[in-house]
């Protein structure tokens, strides 16, 4: 009976332990701003290349990471593209997205509440839709690699 409970509680433990599986961490400073899985669909741009690839990592190793038979080295990676992934930074895009609404609705909202839209509430409702617009294109969604900017790999 002991040899059984031995034997499963050595089962258990190095189940649960033995294989992580290596990932590609991007990291701003000393922070981790997101992790990606083998697997995973990926959206980068070479410093060799002007245009950007795509595809679903299908391998990652210690200094390269394979989408389909294309092996592409971490120090040739020039920018990944964040969008769709969780980004801790300050969202851009979004933030546009809501000066644009707040801008309207204050145009709204006073159109209701009096008869004409005062130049001051225009002035300030088109400033808001003006900058929000001016967000959604200047976005930070592209992860640049650089001096404060890093790609590593983790795992086993």
């Amino acid at each position: 009976m002991r040899i059984l409970v031995c034997s499963i509680i050595w089962i258990l433990t190095f189940s649960v332990s033995g294989y992580s599986q290596k990932q590609l961490v991007l990291i701003k400073q000393n922070k981790v701003i997101v992790r990606i899985n083998e697997g995973e669909f990926l959206r980068f741009k070479r410093k060799d290349q002007d245009h950007f690839t795509k595809g679903f990592i299908a391998g990652i190793h210690q200094d390269y990471f394979r989408i389909g038979e294309d092996t592409t080295y971490l120090f040739n990676v020039a920018a990944i593209d964040m969008r769709g992934r969780p980004n801790s930074g300050f969202k851009t895009r979004q933030s546009g997205v809501m000066l644009i609404l707040a801008g309207t609705a204050l145009v709204l909202i006073d159109a209701l509440n009096s008869d004409n839209v005062g130049p001051g509430v225009a002035i300030v409702s088109g400033g808001l839709i003006t900058t929000g617009i001016f967000m959604q294109f200047v976005n930070n969604d592209i992860f640049k690699i650089g001096h404060k900017k890093r790609i590593i790999t983790m795992g086993n």
